[in-house]
């Protein structure tokens, strides 16, 4: 029961560690945010929900990957419609 109790929340805030780097966040940050979903989860995972980033930051994105704004995937290259919502990309994306 105790395995299920600690190995759970470690899956959960490694996972919002993991997340936290590709939207930007520093490694300190994303420690912090992995120790604070580990031992307090109730609180520390609604609350990286609701304060993360939508997107991950476009310079840490690679050469030529985009994110569409309406379903927030990634994509490459210069597309008209996205591959996964099929929306009508602007030019200027």
């Amino acid at each position: 029961m105790w395995l299920i109790i600690i190995i759970i929340p470690l899956l959960i805030a490694w996972w919002v560690a993991t997340d936290a780097r590709k939207r930007g966040y520093s490694k300190g940050a994303s420690l912090v945010w992995f120790l604070g979903v580990w031992l307090a989860l109730i609180v520390f995972l609604p609350l990286y929900l609701i304060l993360r980033p939508k997107t991950p930051r476009q310079d840490e994105l690679g050469k030529g990957t985009r994110v569409c704004p309406y379903c927030e995937k990634l994509y490459q290259g210069e597309i008209s419609y996205c591959p996964y919502c099929g929306q009508k990309l602007d030019e200027e994306m």
